[in-house]
């Protein structure tokens, strides 16, 4: 995970995780472990904080001119990061996925997808453009 990136609303950074040792780490291992075998996550990991970072022009009170960013927890966060790395790994080094549908995992490209996309949008324009000429 990267470092110096704003912390969670609990206030823990990657630092910190990445610091850990002893008994917090082990009891974060065991949080995570629990999350995974019971197929669910503490209350408040299903919360987020949504801050508006103002554009690098005017604001004008119009939340339009904002980007927002959302804040979730720490933890949370790096056990997803660990979970979507093993699965991807899997997924492909197995090969299991086939087309366009492997296009996020490692080793994939998104190029085909979106060169399927442009033909398409070609496509239904052209198609329009004849059937006005009808």
């Amino acid at each position: 995970m990267p470092n110096n990136k704003a912390s969670s609303p609990s206030k823990i950074s990657y630092e910190m995780i990445k610091h850990l040792s002893g008994d917090a780490f082990n009891f974060s291992l065991l949080l995570a472990n629990t999350c995974l075998s019971r197929g669910d996550i503490p209350a408040y990991w299903r919360e987020a904080v949504v801050y508006p970072i103002p554009k690098p022009h005017e604001f004008d009170a119009q939340l339009k001119n904002t980007r927002p960013i959302t804040l979730l927890e720490t933890v949370q966060k790096c056990i997803v990061k660990v979970v979507t790395n093993r699965l991807s790994n899997r997924l492909a080094d197995g090969k299991i996925l086939q087309g366009g549908n492997f296009a996020g995992l490692p080793g994939g490209s998104t190029d085909v997808p979106i060169k399927m996309l442009d033909a398409i949008i070609h496509q239904q324009k052209h198609d329009s453009t004849d059937d006005q000429e009808l």
